[in-house]
């Protein structure tokens, strides 16, 4: 299956562990090598007086993209902000995707 990133960016993003609509995509984390695709980033929580940390969700996280939505399991208690990006092991916790998993 081929999705442009424009196709992605209209899909909201779910999270299966608790149920709450994460936001729709804002960016798209990419190898840099340009071949593999290493996770999506939606908008963080807003708090008040202070901007919201986005979250990134690696791709091995993503367990179905739908016509309309894109269904994530992340557990929440484990969020990383994009602006942590040297903390994160990008790619490292993924394991090859033979590509079943899409809708």
């Amino acid at each position: 299956m081929e999705l442009s990133y424009s196709e992605l960016r209209q899909k909201e993003v779910v999270n299966m562990q608790n149920g709450a609509r994460m936001g729709k995509i804002i960016d798209m984390i990419i190898d840099s090598n340009g071949k593999n695709v290493l996770g999506i980033v939606v908008p963080g929580i807003k708090k008040l007086f202070k901007p919201g940390e986005d979250i990134f969700i690696p791709w091995c996280n993503i367990s179905k993209i739908g016509n309309d939505v894109i269904l994530v399991s992340l557990d929440v208690t484990s969020l990383t902000g994009v602006t942590k990006s040297a903390e994160m092991n990008l790619g490292g916790a993924c394991q090859e995707n033979n590509g079943d998993d899409f809708l």
